[in-house]
């Protein structure tokens, strides 16, 4: 009878420790497609990796800083912030500008020290392409509503992106023709729009050239850029039409919502355009330091806390940062900051949220592999039947044998 009940035992011991085993494995492989599954979604976010297309060679970070709805953020005052901006590159040794007389005239790279020690188009036409020779590039933007017209078709209160800069290079969008619109074009006219509003204007996406009119004023069409679908592109703000357009065409013939705005004379016959409404800065530039290009450009921001929210989006999507995420659960949420954010910012934090909570079935996977080994270990230890002394006198066998026969074979 007992041998019938240590059989049975023993049985029972042996399946646990196979469903054990299979439960390792089963939590391991989850927390291996977990992993791959997130680095799947990061990369969808393309606005969000600046920083890593910019180069292979050297560490560069992606920053973005969002104003409130409350500040008068206009073309001059990012002009300021670009020049205290710059003096402060210096100041922390990020850059210093290359003596007379040198084979090269910019700027370079030099040791960083932290900032407390110290008080368009490409081949295939669908990204921006980068200079290297560049230290590092910026663009900035607000969002309003536009009518365009074209012929007898007006496609009214449309959601216009007003942008400045290097904007495409920090947002590669996928361009169904054409090419993006020049930053540095003498004439503001420019405008891609995608597919559905082409679809809405001309019955067609090829339209490259054609003129349609915003305000009265002719603008040509640069591109058509696809229309991104899915659940959390519409929740973001991508739930109708988008055009972008040059930030002062949006001032002369748009309405800008992001931000507050002044109307300002721009002609000797009355002729007004608002200005301001600017509500996101965008920068790449060496970040040897983790957190010293967020610093700075906070500092060179110039404002209180409570009116900017600077983001380091080269390193959003870290583990340390996503933990951040999961601790602040309940809290996240309690946003006090009156901040107009765009699409491209709402798409961001929801798919923060949805890596955080894979990063923490990630972690709970991890912890019980964890347990699990410590306890096998600890049950291995207690019935052992074996001794410390006992290796010791086998390992000592096997090193006097193998001595032994090492002599051997000199004989």
């Amino acid at each position: 009878m007992k041998t019938k009940f240590k059989e049975i035992q023993n049985s029972l011991i042996q399946l646990f420790k196979n469903k054990v085993f299979i439960l390792v494995i089963i939590l391991i492989a989850a927390d291996l497609f977990l992993g791959a599954y997130s680095r799947a979604l990061i990369s969808r976010l393309p606005e969000q990796a600046e920083g890593q297309r910019w180069s292979d060679e050297r560490k560069m970070t992606q920053v973005s800083a969002f104003f409130t709805e409350d500040q008068l953020i206009d073309s001059d005052y990012i002009r300021k912030l670009e020049y205290i901006l710059q003096a402060k590159m210096n100041d922390v040794g990020i850059i210093e500008e290359d003596d007379e007389g040198s084979g090269n005239a910019g700027p370079v790279i030099i040791e960083t020290q932290t900032l407390d020690a110290t008080n368009v188009d490409s081949e295939d036409a669908s990204q921006e392409e980068v200079d290297d020779s560049r230290l590092y590039a910026s663009c900035y933007s607000a969002q309003g509503i536009i009518s365009i017209t074209f012929e007898n078709k007006v496609a009214d209160k449309v959601t216009a992106i007003g942008t400045e800069g290097d904007f495409f290079l920090f947002h590669p969008l996928e361009l169904v023709s054409g090419s993006y619109y020049s930053p540095d074009a003498l004439m503001k006219d420019g405008i891609v729009i995608d597919e559905d509003l082409a679809w809405q204007l001309f019955g067609s996406n090829d339209v490259v050239g054609q003129m349609v009119m915003i305000g009265q004023v002719p603008h040509y069409v640069s591109g058509v850029v696809k229309r991104e679908e899915g659940k959390m592109r519409k929740a973001s703000g991508q739930n109708a039409s988008i055009a972008y357009i040059s930030y002062d065409s949006l001032c002369k013939y748009g309405t800008i919502l992001s931000g507050r705005t002044e109307s300002a004379e721009i002609a000797e016959d009355g002729t007004t355009a608002s200005k301001g409404g600017i509500n996101c800065y965008e920068v790449v530039m060496p970040g040897p330091v983790d957190g010293i290009v967020a610093q700075i450009v906070k500092e060179s921001a110039s404002l209180d806390d409570a009116y900017i929210s600077v983001i380091d989006n080269t390193e959003r999507f870290s583990f340390f940062a996503l933990l951040n995420v999961i601790m602040s659960y309940g809290t996240r949420s309690m946003w006090n900051k009156a901040i107009f954010f765009p699409y491209w910012e709402n798409l961001a934090r929801g798919y923060e949220d949805i890596l955080a909570t894979l990063l923490l079935i990630r972690l709970i996977c991890r912890t019980i592999v964890v347990v699990i080994i410590v306890l096998f270990i600890i049950r291995a230890y207690r019935n052992k039947k074996w001794t410390v002394r006992g290796i010791f006198n086998y390992l000592m066998e096997k090193k006097y044998d193998y001595e032994v026969k090492r002599a051997q074979k000199r004989l």
